[in-house]
């Protein structure tokens, strides 16, 4: 759902400038006036405006939107005004870009400025989700026990990506030590036999020619590296920048054994825990799905559910509308479908988050348990080729 970016009027006839989401402009301005806001000019959309400086972009990853709410789920709880407890954070907060932005957000609780629209206005800072369950949160009245439920999702999200990490950095050694011995051998070892067998004259057996080649590639070619490298590092970066790179990058990406089967994990256990957060702070179904499609990380996925929004305006129920992405479980939809006859929704999705969450954990640790004897049976393989071959010369040598 796109972000567009208003010149508003509020309460006070202050005017000042809002972010706000919908389908459309229309759309969104009817948003904007059921939150008692008269729209004055429309700037425009502002969900990748807010992004391009990128002095911005670094003073928003440094604010940590999930020891923000840990630090302020508690005391709202304890029945603190919500500027008081702000403060509270301010004054306990070490770092100084993070503590300039919670008090920027109590300074425009000073002006009158609903908590959510504050969020809103951090853009990256906080996640997605976050300005539009704390908005319901106000409208329900319930906003300590929403601020509670987006710790506790923004902790299980940060102890899932914190184990992901973890259980790579073995892996990752393994990988960096095998590349660094392939190196030396074709680098350094390689080439000293090799002038051996070159000054003696003598014919070579093929495996040792081939290795000679490869070994004068590596060394000789060190330009056709530096390429490699270049190329490597432009095609991450027109990737990570979207458009027709991310685009085959997504969709390759899931065609990859074992890689594309925990991509597609991670990316449903990521919509099925925000639809159920949604759901249970009873965010409007149509926000729901918008909100929780927007965390997908893969383009493709992301394509598939593009016509659930439809779906649900011409009265389809939530399974059903889910059921046209050919990524969406059929064990989660059948799973949700029994959650809407019986009327818990939004419990019936915290279990199949629940669910796929540890499936995805079970995955990394079945890819890792797969990736470290795959390394170190590959460095194996090319240590006892090149020892092979070198045996090989030797013998031929001594056969003459």
């Amino acid at each position: 759902m796109p972000l567009f970016k208003y010149r508003a009027s509020g309460p006070d006839g202050k005017p000042q400038d809002v972010l706000i989401e919908g389908d459309s402009q229309a759309d969104s301005m009817r948003r904007l006036r059921a939150r008692g806001l008269l729209p004055l000019a429309c700037l425009g959309l502002a969900e990748h405006g807010t992004r391009d400086n990128s002095l911005k972009n670094l003073f928003r990853a440094s604010f940590d939107a999930c020891d923000f709410s840990n630090r302020l789920a508690p005391l709202l709880e304890a029945h603190i005004p919500l500027e008081k407890a702000l403060g509270i954070i301010a004054d306990g907060t070490d770092d100084e870009r993070s503590r300039e932005t919670v008090n920027e957000l109590r300074r425009g609780l000073h002006e009158g400025k609903k908590f959510s629209a504050l969020i809103r206005d951090q853009g990256a800072r906080f996640p997605n989700v976050y300005a539009n369950l704390v908005e319901a949160g106000e409208e329900s009245g319930s906003l300590p026990e929403v601020i509670a439920e987006l710790d506790r999702f923004l902790t299980e999200r940060r102890e899932l990506r914190e184990f992901m990490l973890t259980s790579s950095i073995y892996p990752a050694i393994v990988l960096s030590v095998t590349f660094g011995v392939i190196v030396l051998l074709f680098t350094v070892f390689v080439p000293r036999f090799s002038r051996i067998f070159l000054d003696m004259g003598k014919p070579l057996p093929l495996p040792t020619k081939i290795m000679l080649n490869i070994s004068q590639i590596a060394v000789g070619g060190w330009w056709i590296w530096l390429l490699l490298a270049a190329g490597l590092i432009f095609l991450i970066r027109e990737i990570r920048r979207g458009g027709k790179a991310g685009a085959w990058w997504d969709r390759t990406s899931l065609k990859i054994p074992l890689f594309g089967k925990l991509a597609h994990a991670s990316d449903i256990a990521r919509f099925l825990r925000t639809l159920a957060i949604l759901t249970g702070r009873h965010v409007h179904l149509l926000d729901t799905v918008s909100i929780a499609s927007r965390v997908l990380g893969n383009s493709v996925i992301a394509q598939s559910f593009a016509g659930v929004a439809s779906d649900l305006r011409g009265g389809a129920n939530l399974s059903r509308a889910l059921s046209r992405s050919e990524f969406m479980p059929e064990i989660a939809l059948q799973m949700l479908a029994i959650g809407e006859e019986s009327g818990n929704v939004g419990g019936m999705l915290t279990q199949v988050a629940d669910h796929y969450e540890q499936k995805l954990r079970l995955q990394v640790k079945r890819l890792l348990s797969l990736f470290e004897p795959a390394v170190i049976l590959f460095l194996a393989i090319v240590v006892l080729a090149v020892v092979i071959s070198i045996f090989m010369a030797i013998m031929e040598m001594n056969q003459i």
